[in-house]
């Protein structure tokens, strides 16, 4: 073939990807407007009690009458009967993991919200290792010692008698904890010579020293991760990372914030920007051309910190990204999991069989910090002076007052990055007093409740204490603007069942945890609206609805200001918008 021919060949290629570029981006931006009515809107904007919405070019424009909006219609405006319905804003999840959630969508599931029996568990995997070919990784999630009563943790010798042929992994729900089995170990390039991260990161072995198929936690994990990830390949990832964004859409988030990414593969926050910013660039639209992205149609705003191992990830300037998608700060760890003994506490986890036999705490145990102190505080310092948010992982109550009191001693007097802790567990009220001081915040994993709260009580921590945790109304009466989050995947991020358990504090056994500390419906929305939105620095932006917002709105078939609070957990998401686009309608038969 002549040059000729090449040159013009080329040529067509590049007018057609600037074509198709022009078209998708023309296509995202197209003008257009709708007009909500003819049900309940909760705008939580104080005051306002609409009949109507109308929207234009993805902006909420008046909200007030329906007769009076209705004289804005436009011939290609959408008319949108509420038909009886409720609108809200859309949802906020402010501490998500959708990484980790594509890695484990679609694993093998042992969870103990399925399995109540041991035997039901191992009968389960032993049926799926069937199904692999021979060299195929074998990943199962949801190992719950505690949802399952008498559930002992997996031998590596077993392991290898049911998947001799398969690396196989499995991961706990609280993803603080691990097994493989040898042909794991051996994929990810670790043997008895391999070193522990870290005494509360680490490799279990027998009294000989060799590998007993346990791994402790996050940075000893991170070998057979990304030993995973790059064998399940490129495609399997892509695919599933639009599942994961359009299930966060399904259960009414139309914004999610990836707390604590890490990632050493750049194309990762390509991806997601791809998916979710206002605008993909050219190079990206190549990219799906020839498969290397997914196809890019609207879905949830994706705002991201970075984990703090991995600060190469941080844009030069908090002045990046969009409003749909942008880095927001850093994530930093101070302790662990109450459920694998590395929440730190003032007073000894209980002793007893759960906690010493089938979990593997030490006796007189009561946790230990994953931070040096002067480290952190030189980091908190650095990253205040560029301007970035930070978020600390705090379950007990010793971190919560050493991450306090490390903020404090850092000096600066006038705090206006809104910092936050992650989790709260076991916030007390002077400490509550502190964070308002110091202007931080909290972001409240309530999900401990319901599904924990009675093995807390029990065997855990004991009954004292569990009916301390999370105390939601004394942060709200003294001032800090909370949220609230299920920790995907740990949880499923359901906004509804949040609402749920904030309001009524019940564990699944429908017992009542800390009954004092309930909140109002209208609390608990916006905790995971407006509030949220404030955490973000977003709340100008989203969060109620209020004219000159974005039209990111929630449709649900009940107003939970009007029903029962026990009723709450059985309202369903209708349809999902954000920037007047919807994501997601449900569908007759779900």
């Amino acid at each position: 073939m002549s040059k000729l021919k090449y040159i013009f060949i080329i040529s067509i290629l590049l007018c057609g990807i600037f074509l198709f570029y022009l078209y998708s981006h023309n296509k995202f931006d197209i003008k257009c407007s709708q007009l909500y009515f003819n049900g309940d809107i909760i705008t939580l904007d104080k005051g306002s009690n609409p009949e109507a919405v109308f929207v234009a070019d993805g902006k909420i424009i008046p909200v007030g009458s329906e007769s009076k909006l209705r004289s804005l219609l436009r011939p290609n405006s959408e008319i949108i009967d509420l038909q009886g319905n409720t609108l809200l804003p859309g949802f906020i999840d402010p501490h998500t993991h959708p990484l980790v959630s594509t890695f484990l969508y679609g694993m093998v599931d042992l969870g103990g919200l399925i399995y109540s029996q041991p035997d039901e568990v191992w009968t389960h995997l032993e049926s799926k290792v069937k199904q692999f070919n021979p060299g195929e990784w074998i990943l199962c999630k949801g190992f719950d010692q505690i949802l399952i009563d008498g559930l002992l943790p997996p031998k590596i010798s077993y392991l290898d008698s049911i998947a001799p042929h398969n690396p196989l992994m499995i991961a706990s729900t609280s993803l603080h904890s691990y097994w493989t089995n040898s042909m794991g170990f051996k994929r990810a390039g670790i043997s008895e010579q391999t070193k522990d991260p870290s005494n509360e990161s680490y490799y279990g072995r027998d009294e000989d020293g060799n590998l007993n198929g346990f791994i402790s936690e996050q940075e000893a994990f991170n070998p057979i991760k990304n030993a995973i990830i790059n064998d399940i390949g490129n495609s399997t990832i892509l695919q599933n990372s639009v599942n994961v964004l359009e299930d966060y859409a399904k259960n009414g988030n139309t914004s999610i914030v990836s707390m604590g990414l890490t990632t050493d593969d750049p194309n990762v926050i390509r991806l997601y920007h791809h998916l979710s910013s206002k605008n993909s660039s050219i190079i990206n639209k190549l990219f799906e051309i020839i498969g290397l992205l997914p196809s890019r149609k609207p879905t949830v705003r994706h705002f991201i910190y970075s984990r703090y191992d991995s600060p190469h990830l941080l844009p030069s300037s908090v002045e990046n990204g969009d409003d749909f998608f942008k880095f927001l700060g850093i994530k930093f760890w101070y302790d662990g999991s109450p459920y694998t003994g590395t929440m730190y506490m003032e007073d000894y986890y209980m002793d007893n069989e759960l906690t010493n036999h089938r979990l593997h705490f030490p006796h007189s145990h009561s946790g230990a910090p994953l931070l040096v102190d002067d480290e952190f505080k030189t980091a908190i310092k650095a990253y205040e002076a560029a301007g970035w948010q930070i978020a600390v992982h705090t379950q007990g109550d010793k971190a919560i007052h050493d991450v306090l009191d490390i903020f404090e001693s850092v000096g600066k007097s006038d705090r206006l990055l809104r910092h936050r802790l992650e989790h709260c567990l076991m916030l007390d009220s002077e400490n509550i007093l502190k964070m308002r001081q110091l202007n931080i915040h909290p972001s409240f994993h309530i999900n401990h409740i319901y599904y924990y709260g009675d093995a807390l009580a029990l065997s855990i921590i004991g009954e004292s204490r569990t009916q301390s945790i999370l105390p939601i109304r004394n942060a709200e009466n003294n001032g800090l603007i909370y949220s609230l989050h299920a920790d995907q995947p740990m949880f499923e991020s359901n906004p509804i069942h949040l609402i749920h358990t904030t309001v009524n504090r019940n564990t699944r056994k429908g017992n009542i945890i800390g009954g004092k500390e309930q909140v109002s419906v209208e609390s608990a929305l916006k905790a995971l609206t407006i509030n949220a939105a404030w955490q973000m620095n977003m709340e100008e932006k989203i969060g109620t609805i209020t004219v000159g917002k974005y039209a990111d709105f929630v449709v649900l078939d009940k107003n939970p200001l009007d029903i029962p609070s026990d009723e709450i957990i059985n309202i369903n998401v209708l349809r999902t918008i954000v920037n007047g686009k919807q994501i997601y309608q449900r569908m007759l038969y779900e």
